[in-house]
């Protein structure tokens, strides 16, 4: 007769020392370093290396290149840091898929900021105004062609408090702003981005991730799924979506 669950069931604790010593050291594989502990800075190492590769193509054909791309995101950085933002801040990021969508999310990360991402052409009013106040940006980035949207969810007493700005691949920023590195010291433990969830079953709640989670899931394998430089992934989820599932901060 089988033994039930319950009683089949056997702890490490009633294991000898031996057996115990013998499944700790079979139950795992090796230890293999992270390359990179900050995001951006595995993206630089690759622009350093590879800086005439295509970084984006956009559905319509347009391209950007490593360098192209990363100094973008330096001048970017440098003018969210003159604008305030600072180490740990959070920065509301309402945009939808295009080459300035990675600009935007590159220099904040690289300001030593948080990025909250949000499709500004699907996400309802009521989510767009409860992130807005619960995220706590200090600054919101954006298309231009959301910017009313956003003032329209605006709250009232966060109209002087947040700081709004509308760029595109035609801002004059491009050509007049600071193209060097930002030198902002981020820890491990410092968060990248904030994602919110669907609010299927109550209002969105924010799920920090870190630097460090995510250099860990995405640049060792398996998941690094062996992209190597020239090879094309597209993106067709919500520019807000976020496979991985990390502890709320609710």
């Amino acid at each position: 007769m089988m033994e039930s669950p319950a009683e089949s069931f056997h702890s490490l604790e009633s294991l000898d020392l031996e057996n115990r010593r013998l499944f700790n050291s079979f139950s795992r594989g090796r230890t293999v370093a992270t390359p990179f502990k900050i995001v951006h800075h595995a993206f630089e190492a690759i622009a350093s290396r590879h800086p005439d590769a295509i970084a984006i193509q956009n559905f319509d054909g347009t391209t950007i290149s490593y360098f192209e791309l990363n100094q973008r995101a330096n001048i970017l950085a440098n003018e969210l840091h003159k604008l305030g933002l600072r180490r740990g801040d959070r920065a509301l990021l309402v945009y939808s898929r295009c080459i300035e969508m990675v600009v935007f999310i590159l220099a904040v990360l690289k300001a030593g900021g948080q990025y909250v991402p949000l499709d500004g052409a699907v996400t309802p009013e009521a989510i767009l105004k409860h992130v807005i106040v619960d995220s706590d940006a200090a600054i919101i980035l954006c298309l231009p062609k959301f910017r009313s949207k956003i003032e329209r969810c605006m709250p009232h007493s966060l109209k002087e408090a947040v700081k709004v700005v509308e760029m595109d691949s035609t801002s004059s920023l491009w050509k007049t702003g600071d193209k060097a590195q930002p030198n902002i010291d981020i820890k491990t433990a410092d968060g990248a981005y904030v994602i919110y969830t669907s609010g299927t079953t109550g209002k969105p709640k924010g799920v920090d991730v870190t630097h460090e989670g995510i250099t860990n899931s995405l640049l060792l394998e398996p998941s690094s799924l062996n992209i190597t430089v020239g090879t094309k992934v597209i993106q067709q989820l919500n520019v807000a979506f976020d496979m991985c599932r990390y502890p709320s901060r609710d």
